[in-house]
């Protein structure tokens, strides 16, 4: 059975099991997710009011378009919580893989870093959802309900976990990898994304609290 077709208790079970997978880079995802669903709901409560109801035609469909962004970004980052376990199970057979003769232990080489590569991709494809979840919600804190101004806040902290917990999840990894040139670009990306995402992160945490106060 997939992470995301279990109860909330089947799965914090299974977090909290002494089995290795799931771990934080399906929480990550799930963190993602979580703040998607959020905006989501934001979304629905915003688009019932008459204020909103009053709006041109094209704000309205405007608006709705974005919710609609986070809706489909709700359902990538819930395919991630699973694909996440996946990509670290992977890892774990190729390392199971036979050591008798010098044709095995080629195998099992290309085969963990075949398997490693997936498990820095997964928590990437996370880490750049999320900042693109963070984009969107400028616009979002501006149009929406001000009475969900502190789910929207949860939503940004949500994303900025997922991010960050992705990010770490890459970095865990990147020791795993023989290629030298390619660790080195995924650290130039990471450092560049990391910015982006402070800065948004605390731009949109002090348009929240403002709204709070």
């Amino acid at each position: 059975m997939k992470l995301v077709e279990l109860t909330v208790s089947e799965f914090l079970s299974e977090l909290a099991s002494k089995s290795p997978a799931p771990g934080g880079g399906s929480v990550a995802a799930l963190s993602g997710s979580s703040g998607a669903a959020l905006v989501t709901m934001v979304g629905a409560l915003t688009s019932k009011k008459k204020k909103f109801l009053a709006l041109p035609e094209l704000e309205q469909n405007e608006y709705s378009e974005k919710i609609e962004f986070f809706n489909r970004a709700n359902a990538k980052f819930a395919e991630l919580i699973d694909e996440d376990t996946n990509a670290f199970n992977e890892v774990m057979a190729a390392f199971k893989l036979p050591k008798l003769t010098e044709a095995d232990l080629d195998l099992r080489s290309k085969s963990i870093e075949y398997a490693t590569i997936g498990c820095i991709k997964i928590p990437m494809e996370v880490a750049n959802l999320a900042l693109d979840c963070l984009k969107e919600m400028e616009y979002i804190i501006a149009k929406s309900n001000r009475n969900t101004t502190s789910d929207q806040g949860v939503a940004v902290l949500s994303f900025y976990t997922a991010f960050q917990g992705a990010i770490m999840n890459v970095k865990i990894n990147l020791p795993g990898l023989s290629r030298k040139d390619l660790v080195n670009q995924y650290n130039s990306v990471i450092i560049d994304l990391q910015n982006d995402v402070e800065n948004l992160k605390d731009k949109l945490l002090e348009e929240i609290s403002y709204l709070l106060n």
